[in-house]
C-alpha cells in the first residue's frame, strides 16, 4: 500500500488544484455574470422607460386615450417583467401597470424617494424599496418629461427572484460542468500519475532487489521524457553494478585460487623437505620453485595494494623530467631473459634519440613493464614486438605492438576493467586481470590518454600519451 503514496499524492494534489482553480473561476464567473445580467436588465428597463415617456407624451397631447395608455403600459410590463408606476411631482402614484397584486394608485411616496429623480437623475436600487415589497426587486427610477419639463417620475420594479432563479440555473450548469470536468480530470490524471509513479515504484522494488544482490531486474521504459531517461539510466546502472558484482565475485574466486595454489605448492615442498620425503640433493630445486611461487604471490599482493592506494587517493605522483626513450631501453634490458625464452625480436623506432617528458618516472616504468610483459605473453613464438615513440604537438605518443592472438572487438572496451580477463585460457597466464586496470589508472592520474587497437593484420597495439617537456622560448 505504501508503494502507492506517490501516485495518491500526485492524483489528489492535481485534483485539488483543478478543483480549487475551477471553484475560484466559477465564483468569479458567477459574480461577473450576475453583474452583467443586472446591468443588462437595468439597460433594458431604462430603454423601455424612454418608451413609456413617449407614450405618456402621446397621451398628454391627445394622440392616444387612457385605454390605449394602459394597454401600452401593460405590454411593456409583460415584456420586461417589471411593474410600472407613474408618479407626480408630489410623490403620488397616479398610474400603475397591472403586474401588481396590490393597488398602489393614490399612495404617496416620500420626498427622499423622488427628490433625486426630480433633479433629472436616474436611480437604480436593489432591495425591498423601503419595505414596500415582500420580495427583493430591482428598481429603476427616472424623470417623467412632458412638454420638455420634468413633471414627475417613472418607477419600474423587476422581481429579483426571477433573475436569481436564472442565475442559479446557470450556476447549476456550471457546477455540473465542474463535476464532469473533475471526473474527466480524475481519469486523465490517474493515467498520467500512474505513468509517472509506476516506473518509480519499479525502481524502488528493483533497488530493494539490488540491495540483496539481484541485479537482473530492468525497468520498462515507456516514455521518452525525464522519467524515461531516469529509467534508462537506472537500467544502465543496474547492468554496470551487475557486471561489477560478477567481476568482484570472479576476482575473489581468482585471488583465492591464485593464493591457495602457490600456498599449497609451497607448503607441500617445504613439508617434503622437512620430513625427508624430498631427498636432500633435490631440496634446492623444490625450494627454488617455492621461492618463485612466493614472488608471484608478492606481485599479486603488491598489485592489490596499488589498486587500494589509487582508489583511496593515496597514490601521489612524483613528477620529474626524464628521457622516455632511455626508460624504454632499460625496461627492455630488464626483460631480456623472458624475450629470449620466447625467441622474440624487439624492434625499437624512436622519432628522435631523446624524448624528454614530464611524468612520474617510477610509475611510467610500471606502465611500460606491464605493457611489454603483455606483449611478450601474447606474442607468437619467434615473432616480434614493436615499440615506438612519436611527438604529436605537445604530447609524446608511446606505442607497444605485438603479433599474436587478437582481442575480440566486443571485449576491447572491457580490457581496462578491474578483474577482467579477455581469455582465461589463451595464454596460461596466472594473472587475475589487474595489470591493465593499474596501467590505465596510472595514465589517468597523469591526466593523459591510453587506448588499444587489435586486428589480424596489425596485431594488438597499446598507445598512451605523456606530456612533452615545454621548450623555453
Amino acid at each position: 500500500m505504501s508503494r502507492n503514496r506517490l501516485f495518491r499524492r500526485l492524483l489528489f494534489t492535481n485534483i485539488a488544484i483543478i478543483l480549487l482553480t475551477m471553484s475560484i473561476l466559477s465564483v468569479l464567473f458567477y459574480i461577473m455574470f450576475e453583474n452583467y445580467y443586472f446591468r443588462d436588465k437595468e439597460k433594458i428597463m431604462v430603454e423601455e422607460g424612454k418608451q413609456i415617456n413617449t407614450v405618456l407624451n402621446d397621451y398628454l397631447i391627445g394622440d392616444i386615450d387612457i385605454d390605449r395608455l394602459n394597454q401600452d403600459l401593460n405590454v411593456i410590463d409583460r415584456l420586461i417583467n417589471a411593474s410600472i408606476w407613474v408618479v407626480s411631482t408630489d410623490g403620488r402614484i397616479y398610474i400603475q401597470s397591472k403586474n401588481f397584486e396590490k393597488n398602489w394608485t393614490g399612495v404617496t411616496l416620500s420626498k427622499d424617494d423622488i427628490k433625486s429623480i426630480l433633479k433629472g437623475e436616474t436611480i437604480v436600487r436593489r432591495g425591498y424599496f423601503g419595505g414596500r415589497f415582500t420580495q427583493p426587486v430591482l428598481t429603476v427610477g427616472f424623470p417623467l418629461v412632458l412638454a420638455g419639463k420634468i413633471q414627475g417620475a417613472i418607477f419600474m420594479h423587476a422581481p429579483i427572484v426571477e433573475m436569481q432563479k436564472t442565475l442559479m440555473d446557470i450556476f447549476f450548469i456550471m457546477l455540473l460542468a465542474i463535476a464532469i470536468s473533475i471526473i474527466i480530470a480524475f481519469i486523465l490524471i490517474s493515467y498520467t500519475s500512474k505513468r509517472i509513479s509506476n516506473p518509480l515504484k519499479e525502481m524502488s522494488i528493483a533497488t530493494e532487489k539490488m540491495a540483496k544482490g539481484d541485479f537482473s531486474t530492468k525497468i520498462n521504459v515507456v516514455d521518452d521524457d525525464e522519467i524515461g531517461d531516469l529509467a534508462k539510466s537506472f537500467n544502465i546502472m543496474s547492468s554496470e553494478l551487475g557486471r561489477m558484482d560478477n567481476a568482484r565475485k570472479e576476482f575473489v574466486a581468482n585471488v583465492s585460487h591464485e593464493l591457495r595454489s602457490p600456498l599449497s605448492t609451497i607448503q607441500g615442498y617445504i613439508d617434503g623437505v622437512v620430513d625427508g620425503t624430498i631427498p636432500a640433493e633435490k631440496s634446492k630445486f623444490y625450494l627454488e620453485i617455492a621461492q618463485k611461487e612466493t614472488r608471484r604471490m608478492s606481485r599479486l599482493i603488491s598489485e592489490l595494494l596499488d589498486i587500494t592506494k589509487m582508489e583511496s587517493g593515496a597514490f601521489p605522483l612524483n613528477i620529474s623530467e626524464f628521457d622516455i626513450n632511455e626508460l624504454i631501453r632499460l625496461t627492455i634490458i630488464k626483460m631480456e631473459a623472458r624475450i629470449s625464452d620466447k625467441d622474440l625480436m624487439v624492434k625499437v623506432d624512436f622519432e628522435s634519440d631523446k624524448e624528454i617528458v614530464e611524468a612520474d618516472k617510477d610509475k611510467i616504468e610500471q606502465v611500460l613493464t606491464n605493457l611489454i610483459d603483455n606483449a611478450i605473453k601474447f606474442s607468437n613464438p619467434g615473432g616480434y614486438i614493436h615499440i615506438s615513440t612519436e611527438k604529436v604537438k605537445e604530447k609524446v605518443h608511446v606505442k607497444v605492438q605485438n603479433k599474436g592472438k587478437t582481442i575480440p572487438p566486443d571485449e576491447i572496451d572491457h580490457i581496462w576493467d578491474r578483474f577482467y580477463k579477455v581469455d582465461k585460457a589463451r595464454s596460461g597466464s596466472p594473472g587475475v586481470g589487474l595489470g591493465l586496470y593499474i596501467v590505465r589508472s596510472i595514465i589517468n592520474l597523469h591526466n593523459e590518454d591510453i587506448w588499444a587497437t587489435s586486428s589480424d593484420a596489425d596485431g594488438t597495439t597499446f598507445t598512451f600519451t605523456l606530456r612533452a617537456k615545454k621548450v623555453k622560448q
